[in-house]
């Protein structure tokens, strides 16, 4: 088996440090979402699982702001 993906509990690092998380996020690209957009994600993720539709966060980000964007939110 080809393990090069495979991480285990000890090998992963717990980053809460607010500063360093803003650096990682700068570093990277990454722009979180919003608390209203993370909540639409959630609340839709689990109704779409729940009937096998299994969609990715990242499709929902980007569906949640095409409809913010149209208003249909």
């Amino acid at each position: 088996m080809n393990e090069r993906f495979v991480t285990t509990p000890d090998q992963v690092t717990i980053v809460t440090d607010p500063e360093l998380i803003a650096q990682i996020h700068a570093r990277t690209g990454f722009i979180p979402p919003s608390a209203e957009e993370q909540e639409w994600i959630s609340r839709e993720g689990k109704k779409r699982w729940s009937v096998g539709d299994y969609v990715s966060s990242d499709e929902l980000r980007a569906e949640y702001a095409r409809k913010k964007d149209l208003g249909q939110l």
